[in-house]
């Protein structure tokens, strides 16, 4: 019905799909949380464009059901995009950033590729501390 109303692009449809991907990935289906995902971020990149805030926030949080799956590479690519997004928006650096430097941080520790895991957890710090 509400897809009847304001059509299937509609940024409020990808905030209900984004809503039913944390319900189902609290319900440990993590996979299903993912195509959700995936799918609401393919709604905003098509209504917002590329370069928005929100855009930036959903690659983080589709990092984010990357990394729980297991799927790191995977994982870091789309919290690579989401801070060059955040990083072009905000130069001035912010907390945003420190917070996808720590989740690639730890993608980088499960891969035991620890100086890289650190450099991560140092640039966080310092954005932390400014």
């Amino acid at each position: 019905m509400f897809c009847r109303l304001v059509g299937d692009d509609h940024s409020d449809v990808a905030h209900v799909l984004f809503n039913m991907a944390n319900v189902l990935r609290d319900q440990d289906s993590a996979a299903e949380a993912m195509a959700m995902r995936e799918k609401a971020l393919g709604i905003h990149r098509r209504t917002l464009g590329s370069d928005s805030d929100e855009i930036a926030s959903s690659l983080v949080n589709l990092g984010a059901s990357y990394s729980d799956q297991g799927m790191l590479e995977e994982a870091l690519g789309k919290y690579e995009e989401g801070l060059g997004i955040v990083r072009r928006n905000h130069p001035e650096r912010n907390a945003t950033e420190a917070k996808i430097l720590v989740n690639m941080g730890r993608v980088y520790s499960r891969q035991e590729k620890h100086e890289d895991a650190l450099a991560m957890f140092n640039k966080a710090y310092r954005i932390y501390r400014k």
